[in-house]
């Protein structure tokens, strides 16, 4: 029966060192167990979606459905309810709240608050069901990507649209296939999985998705400076990994000037909207910090400090069109949920912040590179820039329960390592106490007698 604590049979932990990164003696990454088959599901019904005062993904719906068989089953299993992901959740319990005072408060319209809470609730949903179908078996969460980007890349396809909007289309899903399948084909210490996911974020540079190609690359050259083939000159270290950086860098601004004449007009436009979105939100934000707008906010000074800010940068103003960008919304999610519910609804933001940035600390410089790495490299930078930059909406919520799956992951395996490191050292501090030597019996002296003692007058 398999144990709540990851062990050496788990892929996350090396008990004993396969010849692979993939391979295990107990239990090989690749092997199904009996959530395998609800992960690829699950993963195949991404692109799907349903629209009803929102947009709510098939994905979703079936994760709703494991997170309550979760709930039900493991509701008094202490050790189902560990840190971070009790943390999590509890966090998020407090952003929800939030947003429920905040809406009843101001009056939130019925469909905006619909949507603001129901939002929240799907992301931990997601998050639940996630969490409980790699608890037990890593793999399942590579499984999960797998699946939703072969998925998602199948329906583009059919559709006809794979080339149609890379940045929103193909790009993503894409980066998830390469970060799983190449690491696990690669031979152990290969630095296959890192070179690949730099070249594919210069292609994502090249076809103007800057975002996802910056963090490929600084993942890539991160996890390349980790690799056993590079780490041979261990006294220098920081020069290759100084190295290693500076060519990173010099790459990403050589490919962005390449493409910047074709792109330029593109780019101002879409740094223009989130600059405005940034200064308009953080100057709401400082007028009502505690309280917050309410769900799906915006009003007429918002809009029109947003469209003044916007023209200031690019010299235009919106001609009536309606757009995704052309109406206010903060183009953060930490922004989004301080502005929404006050600075209680950023809770679970905050405290997923600091925990992606542990986790890619520990991902990136200490924890010996495998076939997850480049997996939860990517992943991880990813959500942080979503965290600083992006807007929660649409696919994001999965996007957020993925990285915080991750992050439980990480944690347990760093606890468990924590501990196995400092109960080894407390062994062999305990073998290196002198013990004093036993007293011979021919070293003792002799105890006196006292005459009472004599035989004689024992009668």
């Amino acid at each position: 029966m398999p144990s709540d604590v990851i062990c050496g049979a788990d892929p996350l932990v090396r008990g004993r060192r396969p010849r692979r990164p993939v391979s295990l003696d107990a239990n090989p990454p690749w092997a199904f167990d009996s959530y395998s088959a609800a992960a690829v599901l699950i993963g195949l019904a991404t692109p799907w979606q349903i629209e009803w005062l929102g947009i709510l993904y098939a994905s979703e719906i079936l994760l709703a459905v494991v997170a309550f068989w979760a709930l039900l089953t493991q509701f008094t299993n202490t050790r189902f309810w560990q840190r971070p992901f009790a943390t999590l959740l509890a966090c998020l319990g407090a952003t929800v709240l939030a947003y429920v005072v905040a809406d009843l408060t101001l009056g939130t319209e019925l469909q905006n608050l619909a949507r603001g809470w129901a939002r929240n609730i799907f992301l931990g949903s997601n998050f639940i069901g996630l969490y409980f179908l790699s608890r037990r078996n890593p793999f399942n969460l590579m499984i999960y990507a797998i699946s939703a980007a072969a998925g998602t890349l199948g329906y583009l396809a059919f559709t006809g649209a794979l080339f149609d909007d890379w940045k929103f289309g193909a790009s993503a899903p894409l980066t998830l296939l390469v970060a799983c399948l190449v690491p696990l084909v690669a031979s152990r210490g290969s630095p296959a999985g890192a070179l690949a996911l730099a070249a594919i974020g210069l292609l994502h540079i090249e076809l103007n998705s800057r975002e996802i190609g910056g963090n490929c690359l600084l993942a890539g050259v991160l996890l390349l400076s980790r690799c056993p083939s590079v780490r041979r000159w261990q006294s220098r270290s920081w020069v290759v990994l100084g190295i290693l950086m500076s060519t990173g860098v010099g790459v990403l601004l050589y490919a962005y000037v390449l493409t910047d004449a074709e792109y330029a007009r593109h780019r101002e436009f879409s740094n223009a909207w989130r600059t405005a979105s940034l200064i308009t939100a953080a100057t709401a934000i400082s007028d009502s910090p505690w309280m917050g707008y309410g769900s799906q906010a915006n009003n007429f000074n918002l809009q029109s400090r947003y469209d003044s800010i916007f023209a200031e940068h690019t010299g235009i103003r919106y001609r009536g069109q309606r757009t995704d960008t052309s109406t206010f919304s903060p183009h953060s999610q930490i922004l989004q949920a301080w502005f929404e519910a006050g600075i209680f609804g950023a809770v679970f933001f905050l405290y997923l912040g600091w925990k992606l940035a542990r986790g890619f600390g520990w991902c990136i410089f200490l924890r010996p590179p495998d076939a997850f790495s480049v997996l939860f490299a990517f992943c991880l930078l990813r959500a942080t820039w979503h965290l600083l930059f992006s807007p929660f909406a649409g696919l994001a919520r999965l996007d957020v329960a993925l990285a915080a799956a991750i992050v439980c992951l990480l944690d347990r395996e760093r606890r468990h390592e924590h501990r196995a490191k400092w109960g080894l050292a407390s062994a062999s501090l305990i073998e290196r106490i002198p013990t004093l030597p036993t007293p011979s019996p021919w070293t003792q002296l002799p105890v006196p007698v006292s005459p009472l003692d004599h035989p004689r007058h024992s009668k």
